[in-house]
């Protein structure tokens, strides 16, 4: 496999429900229940497929039924899954969540302790595979000690997905090296122990990761779009306008083409290309109930990002 990404982290059945109304806490409300395919690294893998990437997956599942299909289907869209850990007496990770009537996450919770079979053992077990990448994408639930070995062996640039303030105290000790990381808002505070409410807030947010020794940092606004840095320049780039319908796996969707940006349309030094993909692809994965939107591709996304009119303020 030629040009090809490796993915390590998480993949897990995502069961979700979102109210046709006003959501009513405590009580049963009438809505639309759905079951996918999830997990941040399974969800950035897809994406990247859908976007024509080659992946080599790396996760660890359970010797049950549902983490046998969840695998089989990432092998029907393309990904190599050679290199999964089985755990047979273990159950495959899931995730519950709960959405405002407005798409917006509710609450959730997830079952992920699995990934602790994603061992530093294993990752130096498989050094050529990693090394024999273009870019190595983590999510941190994997442990400290596994990104550190990672860090140690790996020839090609990590970039890193803190999926969540409770988890992106694994990556803290290890941030620098590291080549580029998406934090959201609530993340990056974390990370920098700062407040972020504005937009001098963000730039001093983004400078401050930077100073961690983080090669780039892409950091979503919400609704103002994605500030972008390296250590010469900074950009906010405006986001792309849609209808939002459920914001399940928007994140996942922008790293994806961050790494898709850097390394087939662009290049690593890319920031306002990189961030129009991110906003391009994260805009078309909240416009459906769909974790991972099929209409998503590399002719698709592109074509938005060359003719989107997406404001680029260079800071």
């Amino acid at each position: 496999m030629e040009g090809y990404v490796v993915v390590i982290g998480a993949a897990n059945i995502d069961i979700g429900g979102t109210p046709g109304n006003t959501l009513i806490p405590a009580d049963s409300n009438p809505g639309h229940i759905s079951i996918n395919y999830g997990g941040v690294a399974r969800n950035i893998a897809h994406n990247l497929c859908l976007l024509g990437v080659p992946v080599k997956f790396i996760t660890a599942i359970g010797g049950d039924v549902l983490g046998e299909e969840m695998i089989r289907h990432c092998e029907s869209i393309g990904m190599d899954t050679s290199h999964v850990i089985r755990i047979p007496d273990e159950t495959s990770s899931m995730y519950l969540y709960i959405n405002e009537n407005n798409g917006d996450m509710h609450v959730a919770i997830d079952q992920m302790t699995i990934c602790s079979k994603i061992t530093p053992e294993y990752i130096a077990s498989i050094s050529n595979v990693i090394n024999g990448a273009t870019a190595v994408v983590i999510d941190t639930n994997i442990s400290t000690d596994t990104l550190a070995a990672l860090k140690e062996i790996c020839e090609a640039p990590i970039y890193v997905d803190p999926v969540s303030t409770a988890l992106a105290e694994r990556v803290k000790p290890c941030l620098d090296g590291i080549d580029t990381i998406k934090p959201n808002r609530l993340e990056a505070e974390y990370l920098t122990g700062m407040t972020i409410q504005t937009e001098a807030d963000y730039r001093a947010a983004a400078s401050a990761i930077l100073d961690m020794g983080v090669r780039r940092v892409f950091m979503s606004m919400g609704s103002e779009g994605m500030i972008a840095a390296d250590k010469n320049n900074m950009y906010i780039v405006g986001e792309y306008p849609t209808e939002v319908v459920c914001t399940t796996g928007a994140g996942d969707s922008a790293i994806a083409a961050i790494v898709w940006a850097s390394t087939v349309i662009a290049d690593r030094h890319s920031l306002v290309t990189a961030s129009k993909a991110a906003n391009v692809v994260a805009a078309m994965t909240v416009s459906t109930q769909e974790t991972n939107n099929s209409d998503i591709s590399h002719e698709a996304a592109f074509n938005k990002i060359i003719n989107s009119s997406m404001q680029v303020k260079k800071l």
